[in-house]
């Protein structure tokens, strides 16, 4: 468990998680839209909450898909209690101004 908090310890990692429980089956080049990040920074986070088994991945053609996994829902309805909807709100922006067209 003590991966799992010092994993979710970094905004960015929660700002992603929270984002892909809104998206489901949300692809790669979706959440780089999001995140002003390199490719290389923003992999190593997802990597890191795909290790503490909060996020999970599938291949869609060349296009990487996240999933929330169980636990991750579970600490997703756990943040929006306490973080009084700060964090979530931000996240929702970022969440409506996706570009949504199929393109992965």
């Amino acid at each position: 468990m003590e991966k799992v908090f010092k994993a979710l310890g970094d905004r960015t990692r929660l700002e992603i998680l929270l984002l892909i429980a809104l998206n489901p089956d949300i692809c790669l080049c979706h959440i780089e839209e999001c995140f002003h990040l390199s490719n290389s920074t923003l992999s190593r986070h997802l990597k890191e909450l795909e290790n503490v088994n909060l996020v999970a991945t599938k291949k869609v053609a060349k296009w990487k898909h996240y999933q929330i996994n169980q636990l991750g829902l579970e600490l997703v309805d756990l943040i929006k209690k306490v973080d009084q909807q700060d964090l979530y709100n931000s996240v929702s922006v970022k969440s409506a101004l996706l570009n949504k067209e199929p393109q992965c």
